[in-house]
């Protein structure tokens, strides 16, 4: 991946409003685009009364607070359980598939998180396809989503969907395999080649052996001592030790403290700040922050997004959205209602554009960022939202009408309202007026120029709903509505 050096030279000191840098409405969405998928203008004026850290405290505080999502009737069955495995198993995944963008719509960072930790500890429901180790990977990446990544990382290695995906399950001491060691140093701890080497793999293999025993696909697979390698084994050059998984993972974690912070928080700040990593002293930082927390994840967060360097605006509008952020961030920042049906258009969507949830392109997961943008899927994102926003007219035009009144501080300057809807969608203002100017021409529609200038035209003319439709297409297809 090209790795280009941030301009974002603020400290991780928290921040303070200032007259340069004020609490204002643009940084209020900065947080809400990236800690979520945004809110309607009414919360946002009460955060705006908040201050900046309160603000950040509370809305991590109450993410984390979250119930897992309710376990569906099917959450552990097996194969034994169907009447027709081949076929009553793709409605119960697609339907889990469907129930994560409602969590996204509802759960805040909740959501976020374990869709970083998703794209993180990868694994692929095509391979593996057990509705049952759908929903407790899924379950297990809700419960540590802000909880403890040690923790994580033992219980991520140990879950059905990941055993079987990087084949754990046929990791026996008479037959080592050495594909989940490999992704355990490689992408899931240290990073690749960062102080590791192919005899750690395969000693660290040997210790990963065991988890072998079970009776049919859905069903819990558990260890067994009679397929562990039960000899001494020499990780990272440690004295021989019988290590098994977890006394391998806190091996790991003691002897690589220093890598696998830096792994880490290196991950969360191209996701959640830039795709453009800071000066080295940020990450030293919050890595410090990471290892003296014993791992915990919610202190790291609370220092990166209550920092100065994140309210920096060059950090404001870095980010490319990925097609989940794109399609879900309609809903919310429209403050529009959404049906299962919309959900699954999204999951339609989405999928073509590169991101089908649980089915990342590979086990280094997506890529992110630029990666996001082609020939193909702008146009594809312009379709998708395009087809969203219309069934949303389809189920009341109204609602657009009522958009337009909640955001505009004017209801009869065409000017004013198509810029302030614009700024409502967008991360950061327009480039020039010019750009404004033919946001409003758009906005105009058909409506003759003399009901504007006489100021007969107000937000109650019986053609605002369409005229609204028509901006809102204008601006999903702006290069700025892509950020975030």
């Amino acid at each position: 991946m090209e790795i280009f050096a941030s301009c974002n030279t603020a400290t991780l000191a928290p921040y303070v409003p200032t007259a340069s840098k004020p609490w204002n409405i643009q940084r209020v969405r900065h947080v809400l685009k990236r800690l979520g998928y945004g809110l309607d203008v009414a919360q946002e004026q009460i955060i705006l009364g908040q201050s900046p850290t309160a603000f950040v405290d509370t809305w991590i505080t109450d993410s984390v607070n979250y119930m897992n999502t309710p376990a569906p009737i099917w959450a552990n069955w097996d194969r034994s359980d169907y009447t027709d495995y081949a076929n009553e198993r793709f409605p119960q995944i697609k339907s889990w598939w469907i129930q994560t963008y409602e969590d996204s719509l509802n759960l805040k960072m909740r959501s976020k998180m374990t869709l970083f930790w998703h794209n993180h500890f990868v694994t692929r429901v095509e391979d593996y396809s057990a509705p049952s180790w759908l929903y407790q990977y899924y379950n297990l990446l809700q419960t540590h989503a802000l909880g403890n990544f040690k923790t994580l990382t033992k219980e991520i290695g140990k879950s059905e969907a990941m055993l079987v995906y990087l084949n754990g399950v046929l990791n026996n001491k008479w037959s080592p395999n050495e594909n989940y060691a490999r992704e355990l140093f490689e992408l899931f701890t240290l990073g690749a080649n960062n102080n590791y080497t192919q005899t750690d793999i395969v000693e660290a293999a040997r210790a990963l052996t065991g988890y072998n025993n079970w009776t049919d696909v859905g069903a819990p697979i558990n260890f067994q001592s009679s397929s562990f390698d039960n000899t001494n084994k020499v990780i990272f050059g440690s004295a021989p030790t019988n290590f098994n998984h977890d006394t391998l993972i806190d091996h790991l974690f003691n002897v690589r403290a220093n890598e696998i912070s830096d792994f880490i928080v290196k991950k969360i700040y191209r996701a959640f700040v830039s795709p453009e990593l800071p000066a080295q002293s940020i990450i030293d930082q919050l890595a410090t922050t990471f290892r003296n927390s014993n791992w915990e994840i919610v202190p790291v967060l609370r220092q990166l997004f209550k920092s100065e360097h994140f309210f920096e605006d060059d950090a404001i509008g870095s980010i490319i959205k990925d097609p989940m952020d794109c399609l879900l961030s309609y809903f919310k920042e429209s403050n529009f209602p959404f049906t299962t049906q919309q959900l699954e258009v999204v999951f339609y969507y989405s999928g073509n554009l590169g991101m089908e949830y649980f089915n990342p392109v590979d086990v280094a997961g997506w890529q992110g960022d630029r990666d996001w943008i082609n020939s193909s899927t702008i146009t594809g994102r312009w379709q998708g939202l395009e087809y969203i926003m219309w069934t949303t007219w389809n189920l009341n035009e109204e609602l657009f009408r009522n958009l337009a009144i909640s955001i505009a501080s004017s209801t009869n300057d065409p000017a004013i309202i198509a810029q302030e809807i614009v700024d409502r969608f967008v991360p950061k203002a327009l480039h020039t007026a010019a750009d404004y100017a033919l946001a409003t021409q758009v906005f105009k529609g058909d409506v003759p120029q003399n009901y504007y200038d006489t100021m007969q035209w107000n937000l109650n003319w019986g053609s605002v709903p369409y005229q609204v439709v028509l901006l809102m297409q204008h601006i999903f297809r702006m290069p700025e509505f892509q950020l975030k």
